[in-house]
């Protein structure tokens, strides 16, 4: 019995199996003060990386890739490993049985995903590049919220989708205006590796404008409604999210797609979420507040490692996925996408939830 406490007690080091509690303060917002910081912090990440990636196009496919296959490790997939501790949290007074019966929502919604790349591959990648819209913004409707004080994106339902579909739909159509021909390449990819099967895309050469327009009239649409929803205390707020949506719109509309959209899936869409998650662990909380990176970095480790390995483990089994530096070619990146988007449905599951318990009724 001893042996097997201290067995316990080590593993507990390395993994955490505790739910995070969706309490009384789960709806609370975070200090003002890091807005500012996060801001500082974007600008400090991205900017180099946005020089850098000006000069990507003429770069091998296997460098291009690069951000998008260190996601598979780094903040990308990693920023999914939670979940199973946050559903735990949401059903907390339910039995252990349950609550562990509960990890079979991914690899079940996953699976029929997968499926349906078999039978429909063509809906099934306009329904990832739908649901891919809705999650990343989501995502930053809730920093937009929590953190920047855009409390008209609360209080107006209308506001709310408006934002959600301009700020997704920037990363996820837009890099489909300058790199049209790499957009259409992605796509056809991913449908010969989730169907087996070859598909002209042709349509979306011919609607080049269709990528441009979508996103520049969400956001239009959105800064004229805010006008009129907006109360006083909330100018900055806009002002802010305004200068994310164009600081957004310019990095996907002039960076060579797969640059782009590797950079934003490591450094913007998942390292806010998982801010989102260590805000609500108590421990992950006191190390933000102090400011002991270090500790922070092993919490979140200790938070998402376990499922993150167990999901790369996942798609190397379902997909081949070939995890080696050398293999990064373009039937890897419609392999690798398949991958992500079989694991972001049941995600976006999750992050509703939240949501529910998150934001006010």
């Amino acid at each position: 019995m001893l042996v097997e406490g201290l067995a316990k007690q080590v593993m507990m080091k390395w993994i955490e199996w505790n739910p995070l509690i969706f309490g009384s303060s789960t709806g609370e917002c975070l200090p003002k003060s890091y807005s500012l910081g996060l801001t500082k912090l974007t600008l400090a990440l991205l900017f180099p990386m946005g020089i850098l990636g000006l000069f990507s196009a003429d770069w091998p496919i296997s460098y291009q890739l690069f951000p998008l296959y260190l996601s598979l490790f780094l903040f990308g997939m990693p920023h999914g490993g939670a979940d199973h501790l946050l559903i735990w949290g949401m059903i907390r007074k339910s039995t252990w049985l349950f609550r562990v019966s509960t990890l079979l929502l991914y690899p079940t919604l996953s699976v029929l995903y997968l499926i349906c790349w078999h039978f429909q591959p063509v809906a099934s990648a306009v329904f990832f590049l739908a649901i891919t819209i809705f999650h990343w913004g989501q995502g930053d409707r809730y920093l937009s919220v929590k953190l920047h004080r855009a409390g008209y994106l609360e209080r107006s339902g209308l506001l709310k989708t408006l934002h959600i579909l301009a700020r997704g739909s920037i990363p996820i159509l837009l890099p489909g205006y300058l790199g049209n021909e790499t957009y259409r390449m992605f796509l056809e990819e991913m449908i010969r590796q989730g169907g087996q099967v070859d598909y002209d895309l042709s349509w979306v050469s011919e609607n080049q404008l269709f990528f441009l327009s979508v996103p520049l009239s969400l956001m239009v649409m959105q800064l004229f409604v805010s006008i009129f929803k907006l109360e006083k205390d909330e100018r900055a707020a806009l002002a802010l999210d305004l200068s994310e949506a164009c600081f957004l719109f310019l990095w996907f509309l002039f960076l060579p797609p797969l640059w782009a959209l590797g950079i934003y899936f490591a450094l913007w869409h998942s390292l806010r979420h998982g801010l989102r998650i260590i805000w609500m662990d108590p421990t992950g909380k006191k190390s933000l507040l102090t400011g002991a990176y270090l500790k922070l970095k092993a919490r979140w480790l200790q938070i998402s490692g376990l499922m993150t390995v167990l999901a790369l483990v996942g798609l190397w089994f379902l997909l081949a996925l070939p995890l080696s530096f050398r293999g990064i070619q373009l039937d890897w990146l419609g392999k690798a996408m398949l991958g992500i988007s079989i694991l972001t449905l049941p995600h976006t599951v999750v992050v509703c939830l939240m949501d529910r318990f998150q934001f006010k009724k």
